[in-house]
């Protein structure tokens, strides 16, 4: 955890492009050289987990570099392209990190059919890059060159290169973080991948403060590299290292529930200096709270009476909520001013997974924007989601399912998606394996859902197929899953009744042929300001929204929404198009425009869930979808036409 003075220094080295020397450092922070050298070495590694790297040269300086590669012009061939020169250079980490090869400047010269020269520089630039934060080395001999170092070094080297993959994505293309996870695909295998990730997005909402949000990616990494280097029989070794002095018994129960997780579903064997090592950098990856008085209490009341508002739950006695708030508001409004993005790679599955839980937050925090001089982005949305999440499920206004699969994570996508159509937008789900269920207090789960036939003694366990049919659905229904019996806190309400109060002839839309989302928005948006429903600035605000990140959901719709401050009058525009078009994940032919005034924020809640009422009722949204007309639309909602 960083100090305040390394926080100075952090600070410091990134408002400077140019080098700075310690003695410059020590003279602006008021501190002694040696303390200088002391910080630098103490946040190299926080350093590392931000895709930075801090580059010293000696008699210059120290400055903090991007561990991105850029087209410079200095020392470059003359037929560099960045694209295949990164594609070279993974392929040679590749071979010396996960093949474990002897390779040669002849072997490596005649693969990829360049100079020796290029060789050599790819090598050196490679090992600047692995060296970072460890003490590996090259080490050739007549039968050629490989990496070298202890294991634990060996793992820190595994993480830079980890890093090198998603910094220089863009490269390959602009995507989300749970997306650009997939790079590491081809290195440790979608199985790995897929289990490290469901499992740590299992443990955090459970543990929704034990790991920082500043953090998650960085302990992801550590994880997967260390499920992966066990498959293979490595294993951490401290008598031939270090020991860590830190102790926890919370984060080695942690340790423990995410490797037996891996142990389960990959069929491993893990020892306890792995457990211990995994414990360590759960302990070393938390944040330092935020002074005191760099919290906004009021910001925090207003926004958790809002949100009580929005959803109709009242969050006002959960003290907890208000500490982690009060804990994690201050530091994102601090990131977001600064322009430091945290890459959250649980966004996707808490967009889909809480989608009326996410777009009330955002629709409510979009309100702070200007006063703050900030845009919130979808994977700090989706942190708070989790805080909010975590409440309901305390306060037990939502229903728990847990999903049984072969192998917990073959099926679980597919089936969790296709549930998530089909249960109320609070209710959380959870898979696992069979393994699994002999060490999880199934007490927790109000339903338990299996694709193989199994026994669970006190619990009424429901098979179903991994898609879900209509005979399932029919079998979940008669396990008590009935809209109308849980009607009563959540209210809600088949008819629509609150979204179409504020839906006007004017802005239905039947049988469009749009094909991109920015010509919709365009559109719409032009209407609705002719029409003096919304400033010019609304239809700003609903692009700009949706470059932090889309609106669009699975089951083909779309929930796009502007900035309260710009609309006049509360309104939902709603589109269907002839054809589904790509929005920003998936394909979708039914847009709900959505522009709520400041005046009507109460109603924000009651207007997203007939929405996502409507979304999740796969007969209701396909009856919007077959509508011939404006009327007809209406009908198929419930009511006439207003206007």
């Amino acid at each position: 955890m960083l100090k305040k003075r390394q926080k100075r220094l952090l600070e410091l080295l990134e408002s400077q492009s140019d080098y700075l020397t310690v003695s410059a450092i020590a003279n602006q922070l008021g501190v002694s050289q040696r303390t200088v050298h002391s910080d630098l070495h103490r946040i190299e590694e926080y350093v590392q987990s931000l895709g930075k790297y801090l580059d010293k040269k000696r008699g210059v300086g120290i400055v903090l570099r991007e561990l991105k590669e850029k087209n410079s012009s200095k020392n470059v061939e003359v037929d560099y392209d960045p694209q295949s020169t990164v594609t070279r250079r993974i392929e040679i980490m590749r071979l010396l990190l996960f093949e474990e090869s002897n390779v040669s400047f002849n072997y490596l010269s005649d693969l990829f059919f360049v100079s020796k020269t290029s060789i050599i520089k790819d090598l050196e630039f490679i090992m600047e890059i692995l060296k970072a934060g460890s003490n590996v080395e090259l080490q050739s001999n007549v039968t050629g060159t490989r990496i070298c170092g202890s294991e634990i070094d060996k793992q820190k080297a595994f993480l830079q290169f980890n890093r090198y993959i998603l910094s220089n994505s863009d490269l390959y293309h602009e995507e989300t973080i749970h997306q650009k996870m997939n790079l590491l695909i081809p290195f440790y295998g979608e199985k790995i991948i897929s289990v490290c990730t469901n499992s740590l997005y299992s443990y955090v909402r459970e543990n929704v403060n034990a790991i920082s949000d500043y953090y998650i990616q960085n302990i992801l990494n550590i994880y997967i590299i260390l499920v992966y280097r066990i498959t293979n029989d490595y294993h951490i070794d401290f008598e031939k290292e270090f020991k860590f002095s830190t102790k926890s018994t919370f984060f080695d129960k942690s340790a423990i529930n995410l490797l037996m997780k891996a142990k389960f579903r990959l069929n491993l064997s893990y020892s306890e200096n792995d457990v211990v090592y995994l414990s360590h950098h759960m302990i070393a990856n938390r944040f330092e709270a935020f002074p005191e008085d760099s919290i906004d209490n009021n910001l925090v009341e207003d926004l958790l009476n809002q949100v009580s508002t929005a959803l109709n739950i009242d969050f006002s006695n959960d003290a907890k909520l208000e500490d982690q708030l009060k804990k994690h508001i201050p530091p994102m409004i601090y990131r977001l001013q600064n322009n430091n993005k945290t890459e959250n790679p649980f966004t996707e599955q808490i967009k889909v997974e809480f989608s009326l839980t996410f777009n009330v937050i955002w629709v409510i925090l979009s309100e702070y924007e200007n006063e703050l001089n900030i845009r919130f982005n979808e994977d700090e949305i989706a942190f708070l989601t989790i805080y909010f999440q975590s409440a309901i499920e305390r306060a037990k206004i939502n229903r728990r399912f847990l999903i049984i699969c072969q192998m917990g994570v073959a099926t679980s996508e597919l089936l969790m998606n296709r549930m998530k159509n089909i249960i109320p937008s609070l209710d959380s789900i959870e898979v696992a394996s069979v393994p699994e269920l002999d060490h999880m207090d199934l007490d927790q789960f109000d339903f338990i859902i299996s694709t193989i036939k199994i026994n669970i003694p006190e619990k009424q366990v429901i098979f179903v197929s991994p898609f879900l049919t209509d005979i399932d659905i029919e079998k979940i229904k008669k396990l008590g899953f009935d809209r109308e019996k849980h009607k009563s806190q959540l209210d809600y309400l088949i008819d629509a009744s609150h979204l179409k109060r504020y839906i006007n002839k004017e802005f239905v839309y039947i049988d469009t042929d749009f094909s991109t989302k920015e010509e919709l928005l365009n559109s719409v948006g032009k209407e609705l300001v002719s029409n003096n429903y919304v400033t010019e600035n609304f239809v700003t605000s609903l692009i700009s929204r949706e470059e932090l990140g889309g609106t669009d959901l699975p089951a083909g719709v779309a929930v796009p929404h502007g900035n309260p401050s710009d609309v006049k009058r509360t309104t939902i525009a709603i589109v269907k198009n002839k054809k589904k078009f790509k929005w920003d994940t998936y394909y979708v032919d039914v847009i709900f425009v959505i522009g709520i005034s400041y005046e009507n924020r109460a109603d924000t809640r009651k207007i997203l869930s007939d929405i996502y009422n409507i979304i999740d009722t796969s007969k209701k949204l396909e009856d919007i979808k077959q509508a011939q007309c404006k009327e007809d639309l209406f009908i198929k909602l419930g009511s006439e036409l207003n206007g």
